[in-house]
């Protein structure tokens, strides 16, 4: 009778299992009942509270971000939409969480203490395939971001690698280097099209995706102005296998293995393979005769890639295969801004009035060269309010990334929250873009923060407050103001670490958006004006979204005879 008691019957695992649930939930209901008091609360704060669980073995496992991930991150039940910073732990994992303008203000104001380390050794490795050798020089960096390095750091000065990679990203992206960068895109994207523009001819030509025609012919031009024009043509499909891997870094990122993926596996072996072909095309063919007066060559292109030869060579562990795989993470960054200039032009040409008012304002600053072809000042465009609340809408909407933090040395303070060192702290641009309390959404509440409207961006004379609201044509001439948008507008990221390549994305989603609206006349057909983002878990997370489907269209040269 007495063994009875503990015989493995499927009744007492049933009560067992029962028992355990109940106690699990009860233990829950008394935790979030606190955890929602604290949160209304306005007392004295110091560490965040853990954000309550049910089961102690699984904790927060967001078993429903599996399918649909920005549902998950929306939901106002779970912790990426908690109003102050939480402890979120996951099996064995733990992190913060934090949201809101003030705390993500705050979080940007402190992250001079930060390392990027972790992070982007994680991303080389899965994604990008640094060799083992060169990323366990990042695990011995401990010299800091800073030009002098912490007291007690060991690390020699040829190896302080996450303050060398992010001085040539900055000098390259924000010094002497943007210049030239940009001028041979400029040339190039307006070569490009106005070739495509003696193609398709007066009559209406059919393209299966506008999408990928946008993004194709910007991803050459910015391919050909960072690496020269060899990387293209001694590989001819990098462009397909720069996409194919695109679409798969998920894959990569979630440590999915190489036999469940081969096809994913194999875009990025050809992809990066194709990189160090072209610059060992490079190395044996490169003369400093061949130098212009700015730096860059017709090989390597911009001087960055030739710089970075040097610069690698004298750390431990690196060879060319590892230089290969850090340089095609710089050529794979292109991707947000080429992917958010075809967005802004397909959300340009579904709004007739939208059109429009973009076109008298790019129409106005546009100008011959002499071989007759349409160029346009970047400064200008730069002035233009209508054209940079595209932008600025197309990335609020479009762009879904994990901003992420780590306190080196000392404990951050966020507000009235101290976060322990050591420790990651997540905030979603997702979530911050899709504030309803941060963003305008009308007189009415008729422009939903999940729908595209410029407005949000456009101030308008203080005699006409209502005029965000009326036809575009017929509002006094507005202004572009990111200015009371700290916080809630975060593309980029922000403070000393933020993306070194904002000045050129957003000079290139600009003149690759003018000048298309200039060039053609364009009508979507079928389905395609009312195309989603593709928000499956291979899809979300990774930046600026792609459609879930094509975008078919008509396109034309613009009636008119506008070139």
């Amino acid at each position: 009778m007495f063994l009875n008691l503990f015989s493995p019957n499927l009744g007492n695992l049933g009560a067992f299992f029962l028992f355990l649930i109940a106690a699990s939930w009860l233990r829950y209901a008394v935790k979030r009942r606190k955890f929602i008091a604290q949160q209304k609360s306005d007392g004295v704060r110091s560490a965040p509270l853990t954000f309550p669980y049910v089961f102690p073995l699984l904790r927060s496992l967001p078993i429903a971000y599996l399918w649909n991930p920005r549902a998950f991150v929306l939901n106002p039940n779970n912790f990426f939409r908690s109003a102050h910073p939480v402890l979120v732990k996951i099996l064995t994992q733990e992190f913060y969480v934090l949201r809101g303008p003030e705390n993500v203000k705050a979080l940007f104001k402190n992250s001079w203490a930060c390392t990027s380390i972790p992070f982007v050794k994680f991303a080389l490795g899965y994604a990008f395939g640094l060799p083992t050798r060169a990323l366990s020089l990042y695990d011995r960096d401990d010299s800091g971001g800073g030009h002098v390095p912490h007291p007690g750091s060991t690390v020699e000065a040829a190896n302080r690698i996450d303050y060398h990679v992010h001085q040539s990203l900055t000098r390259f992206m924000e010094g002497k280097g943007l210049s030239p960068f940009w001028n041979r895109f400029a040339d190039d994207i307006t070569q490009r099209l106005h070739s495509l523009h003696g193609r398709v001819g007066s009559d209406w030509d059919h393209h299966a995706d506008l999408m990928k025609l946008v993004g194709d012919e910007a991803t050459i031009s910015i391919v050909n102005a960072l690496c020269g024009p060899y990387l293209l043509s001694v590989n001819p499909n990098f462009l397909q296998d720069f996409w194919n891997f695109d679409r798969n870094l998920q894959t990569y990122l979630q440590g999915i293995p190489w036999f469940l993926a081969p096809r994913a596996y194999a875009a990025r072996d050809r992809a990066l393979n194709a990189v160090k072909i072209w610059q060992q095309h490079a190395r044996d063919h490169y003369k400093d005769s061949a130098l212009g007066a700015d730096g860059d060559d017709p090989l390597w292109g911009s001087s960055f890639f030739r710089e970075r030869q040097d610069m690698f060579l004298k750390m431990d562990g690196f060879d060319y295969d590892a230089i290969a795989s850090e340089d095609f993470g710089a050529i794979w960054a292109a991707r947000n801004s080429i992917t958010a200039a075809s967005w802004a032009i397909f959300e340009v040409y579904r709004d007739p009035e939208l059109l429009a008012s973009v076109r008298a304002e790019v129409d106005a600053c546009a100008v011959k060269d002499d071989a007759g072809r349409t160029r346009f000042n970047v400064e200008q465009l730069l002035r233009l309010p209508v054209l940079q609340a595209v932008y600025a809408e197309t990335l609020r909407l479009r762009m879904h990334f994990y901003i992420i933090r780590m306190a080196d040395r000392t404990d951050m303070k966020i507000r009235d929250w101290v976060i322990p060192r050591r420790k990651v702290i997540v905030t979603s641009t997702t979530v911050a873009h899709m504030d309803s309390q941060a963003w305008s959404t009308g007189l009415n509440n008729e422009r939903p923060v999940d729908n595209f409207w410029v407005g949000r961006f456009l101030q308008y004379p203080s005699n006409s407050s209502d005029s965000k609201d009326v036809q575009l044509h017929d509002a006094p001439p507005p202004t572009f103001s990111t200015k009371d948008l700290e916080g809630s507008w975060i593309p980029y990221g922000g403070g000393p670490r933020q993306c070194p390549g904002r000045h050129f994305a957003k000079r290139q989603i600009l003149l690759t958006t003018a000048l298309f609206i200039r060039l053609f006349d364009c009508e979507i057909t079928g389905e395609g004006g009312n195309v989603q983002e593709d928000f499956t878990l291979k899809g979300f997370g990774g930046g600026v979204s792609h459609p879930a489907g094509k975008v078919p269209a008509r396109i034309r040269r613009r009636h008119g005879g506008k070139v």
